[in-house]
């Protein structure tokens, strides 16, 4: 058993929401608005891809210090034990 689609007609009426009188009066004003905020939105993410390539510079450099770090620390257990065991 197949549904009937409900047809449209050929004349639509134009949608009434908002505080607007239904009509495209104030559409400039609107699509200016849009396109600020859309400009404040691409302003905000490169912001973010700036932060986030800041971050992750920073992140490789602490890495590499604390690697540096942990490999001394071991070198001179090693040695300490090296020595405690009269192996040196």
């Amino acid at each position: 058993m197949s549904k009937a689609k409900p047809t449209r007609s050929a004349h639509v009426e134009p949608l009434k929401r908002g505080g607007g009188d239904g009509t495209f009066n104030d559409m400039e004003a609107q699509v200016a608005k849009l396109s600020s905020d859309m400009e404040n939105i691409k302003t905000a993410v490169t912001d973010i891809k700036t932060d986030i390539w800041e971050l992750r510079r920073d992140a490789k450099v602490d890495f590499r210090l604390l690697f540096g770090a942990l490999i001394f620390v071991a070198l001179g257990l090693a040695g300490l034990m090296a020595k405690g065991f009269h192996w040196l």
